[in-house]
């Protein structure tokens, strides 16, 4: 997408939803958050041909923060954590109370564009079912038939946002009677699941809302999507420790795993399109000189590249319109964190895109923070707009990064890396006090990082995720291995390129060194490593 596009898109995007928490639903939406944005009407109607596909753009990005929420949950029953995710949601949609409140006739109808269950809508199902997916999937009562048990709270959901966009009561009392109400019955239907009456309820609710939220789908597009992802999953990084799924460990596509991303590649696969991911990654090398070799891309990031077009190749013999993948470079995002000066950053960037022009990787395609934000002049003024309204509180992030074992691991793994870069270049302080310190811009980085992710998704809504950090086995992201490396938190822009045995590696530099390995020169400047036979 050309960025000239992606910014006006955006502008219009991020007015119209103060608009809608600032005061409501006003009329002709379109040309009011046009005009805050100074975009041309004529340019605005190009994204937005009425006010339902800008509302529609709200929603898609409230549905994924609803994932994002999913993936947060505490461990416990289904009516545990569905509880907690429809609270997550009541909070999320409260800020647009007059608006929603103001579109429910519309949303009941499956002929508009708006409609909760109409064709237009689509992608918000999808991305909403996925997190109530994570809800029973990982609950520790969850019953068999959980694919009914997930067609039934999703039904729940629309119910209660009803409920609650016509609830007059204080503090909507009557919203939460009535969630108590549903967690009541599933918690019943979850903890006597072996009765035969739980079994007939259970089928009672796919029968009812089956046909609505999952309509059946084409079984050779399926087919063919499952091919797509099975590549895919080759290459894949899950967190360490993480039990295999059953599926899995038999060498077999685990149908969890599947779930949050087959729905999506099946839409690109019925269009006959190419199959898009996203992949935030790429930001700028360490500035820890004992694991990388310099400031700029070497043979470690142009052999990561080459493999994420490879990839694509790979797609395209078994589905002809083939993939293409957009790097969302973040080093902007949170350069300022990790020691990293803006200029170095831009020039990270634009040298990983001569890379790609350079060695033909046509599949593949940059976005930047700059992309959308240059009119803001500093790193400092990007950074800043992209809080303002992209970002959630400290205290989110907080609860979140410690909310189970995944998140955990999450924070963990980044306090590390820059752990590891602070020693090494503020020798003059303690090692307690760096770890102290890199704990705080642990979670201001991770709060950066969610606000990208959440502009990242506003756009490209129906793209599929890939992270350079392991993911738990049944994440919304799929974890993906840029290149050979025995410490799955490794990238190429923390390490070096080490060849060995005519094989190339990740290692940091240091280990490098202590194996005996010399720098190889390429262009005259630093490459890789190698360690003579």
């Amino acid at each position: 997408m050309d960025s000239q596009v992606t910014r006006s898109r955006q502008r219009i995007l991020e007015s119209a939803v103060v608009l809608l928490r600032e005061g409501g639903l006003p009329g002709q939406l379109v040309e009011a958050a046009a005009e805050v944005a100074r975009v041309p009407i004529s340019n605005a109607k190009l994204f937005f041909q009425n006010d339902e596909e800008l509302i529609l753009a709200l929603y898609l990005r409230l549905a994924n923060d609803l994932e994002v929420r999913a993936s947060a949950l505490p461990p416990g029953g289904v009516a545990e954590r569905f509880r907690a995710l429809m609270l997550a949601k009541l909070g999320l949609v409260k800020p647009y109370r007059e608006a929603f409140a103001g579109l429910f006739a519309k949303m009941l109808d499956p002929r508009t564009n708006v409609g909760v269950l109409s064709k237009q809508t689509e992608l918000v199902r999808l991305r909403a079912r996925a997190a109530f997916a994570k809800v029973v999937h990982e609950a520790d009562d969850a019953p068999d038939a959980a694919a009914q048990l997930i067609q039934g709270l999703y039904a729940a959901h629309l119910a209660l946002l009803l409920i609650w966009s016509q609830d007059q009561t204080p503090d909507s009392k009557s919203t939460h009677a009535a969630l108590e109400m549903i967690c009541k019955l599933t918690s019943l239907v979850s903890r006597f699941r072996w009765t035969p009456i739980s079994a007939t309820i259970i089928e009672s609710i796919g029968a009812i809302c089956g046909p609505l939220v999952d309509p059946p789908a084409d079984p050779e597009t399926t087919a063919r999507a499952r091919e797509i992802l099975a590549v895919m999953f080759r290459h894949r990084r899950t967190l360490p420790g993480t039990e295999k799924c059953a599926q899995a460990a038999s060498g077999e596509l685990c149908d969890q795993c599947l779930e949050p991303h087959l729905p999506l590649v099946r839409r690109f696969v019925g269009a006959n399109l190419p199959v898009h991911f996203v992949l935030p990654a790429f930001p700028a090398k360490s500035p820890n000189p004992r694991k990388v070799l310099g400031l700029m891309p070497d043979m470690a990031e142009e052999l990561s590249l080459q493999f994420l077009d490879g990839l694509c190749a790979d797609i395209r013999t078994i589905y002809p319109p083939g993939a293409r993948i957009t790097i969302c470079s973040d080093g902007l995002v949170f350069s300022d964190l990790v020691g990293v000066t803006d200029s170095d950053v831009t020039s990270y960037g634009e040298r990983i895109a001569e890379m790609i022009a350079q060695l033909h990787l046509e599949s593949l395609e940059t976005f930047h923070m700059q992309d959308l934000y240059d009119e803001a002049g500093s790193g400092e003024q990007m950074r800043e707009w992209l809080c303002r309204h992209y970002a959630e509180s400290s205290e989110t992030i907080h609860e979140r990064l410690h909310s189970n074992e995944s998140q955990q691991a999450l924070f963990n793994g980044i306090q590390r890396f820059l752990f590891e870069d602070r020693v090494e270049i503020e020798k003059d302080k303690s090692r307690s006090r760096i770890r102290s310190e890199c704990k705080e811009r642990t979670y201001e980085l991770v709060r950066r990082s969610y606000a990208w992710g959440r502009l990242v998704a506003d756009c490209f809504p129906a793209s599929l995720r890939l992270s350079i950090h392991p993911q738990p086995p049944h994440s919304e992201k799929l974890g993906i291995l840029l290149c050979e490396s025995r410490d799955v938190w490794l990238t190429p822009w923390h390490a070096v390129a080490f060849k060995e045995n005519g094989r190339f590696r990740l290692v940091k530099r240091r280990e490098a060194e202590e194996l005996g390995a010399s720098i190889v020169l390429k262009e005259g400047s630093p490459s890789y490593m190698e360690l003579s036979q």
